[in-house]
């Protein structure tokens, strides 16, 4: 049975991928007001990660959750250098090596190559944080942020170990939200504690910036991270009425909206877009707009895909596939 979708976490995951949308098209664009030093969502990416290791920390592995992302990865990558290569912006190699944008090539998504090995590592994980204690658990998220996060430039060792992109972060993310589903603290004002960790966060990144460091796994922003999430996971929301439709329209497309935007080639041609329209409302009420169409038109675009891997026959091969191999999964479990 699938899950009940919770509307404010629903939210959450529309409001973080406009606020990826917007930092990627914005840092690339020629909107001024946008390069100042003040923002407001430098932890979306975390929260994402967050929410992932919430619901998957107590749920059982389905193989199907790794190769519909390959799946949709491969599908917009491909549809999308096709369709450019057409109107003659692509060239037919870019069209081959978009076939496999796992490969290092200009079609590498970095956050879709973790994020497939974090899922595929789920179910191992999950094993460890449902069988220790809160206090192991406390210690076990101790030690991966004393190894894969940062502050100073010197302390905690992230920079040892990687960075805000690595496999060690988001895993470390992913098991954060568990914590926060298995032992969640007992805490009521997230919400004052988010707008303080802004501020702390533009704060440093005015006056501090070079001396604390501010990147994903920065302390900073996995602070800001846990607190919004806990903010919006708090929310009284209704499952029902017009909030909660529109947001269950859109939620689960939010990921379509990365890799469409996101495509090694689109990239381009969105900011492109977003150039040649503006001077017509302030450029940042002009960029939010522009995110939240570039939203919602990912969201259509994804239920046209939906309908074409339905009657097209890919549900069902992939479908028998993530069967058999949860079963193979499930048999392997069991000895």
């Amino acid at each position: 049975m699938a899950r009940q979708r919770q509307t404010n976490l629903e939210i959450l995951r529309i409001l973080c991928m406009l606020f990826i949308v917007v930092g990627h098209v914005g840092g690339r664009s020629e909107l001024e007001p946008f390069h100042s030093s003040v923002t407001i969502a430098p932890h979306a990416v975390n929260c994402f990660v967050l929410i992932s290791g919430y619901f998957l920390i107590t749920s059982k592995f389905k193989f199907a959750r790794v190769l519909r992302t390959v799946l949709e990865t491969i599908f917009y990558v491909f549809a999308i250098t096709v369709i450019l290569y057409a109107f003659g912006k692509a060239s037919i190699a870019d069209v081959a090596k978009s076939i496999m944008p796992f490969a290092p090539t200009k079609f590498t998504y970095w956050f879709v190559n973790k994020y497939i090995a974090v899922i595929l590592l789920s179910p191992f994980i999950c094993m460890l944080c449902n069988n220790i204690t809160k206090t192991q658990y406390r210690i076990l998220v101790a030690s991966l942020l004393l190894i894969s996060s940062t502050l100073f430039a010197f302390f905690p060792f992230g920079q040892l170990f990687g960075n805000g992109f690595s496999l060690l972060w988001m895993i470390t993310v992913f098991i954060t939200g568990g914590y926060l589903k298995l032992h969640a603290p007992k805490f009521k004002y997230w919400g004052i504690a988010t707008i303080l960790l802004l501020v702390l966060y533009n704060l440093c990144n005015l006056y501090l910036s070079g001396t604390i460091e501010l990147h994903y796994n920065s302390l900073v922003t996995y602070a800001l991270s846990i607190a919004t999430f806990m903010w919006f996971k708090g929310l009284n929301v209704s499952n029902s009425g017009i909030l909660a439709k529109y947001t269950h329209f859109i939620a689960p497309h939010v990921f379509a909206a990365y890799l469409i935007h996101e495509q090694g080639l689109m990239r381009v041609y969105i900011v492109d877009l977003l150039n040649g329209f503006q001077g017509y409302m302030p450029d940042m009420l002009y960029l939010y707009l522009f995110g939240i169409i570039v939203i919602i038109i990912s969201a259509l675009i994804d239920k046209v895909r939906l309908l074409l891997f339905k009657y097209c026959g890919i549900d069902y091969i992939a479908n028998k596939i993530s069967a058999k191999a949860d079963k193979l999964y499930a048999e392997q479990h069991a000895l």
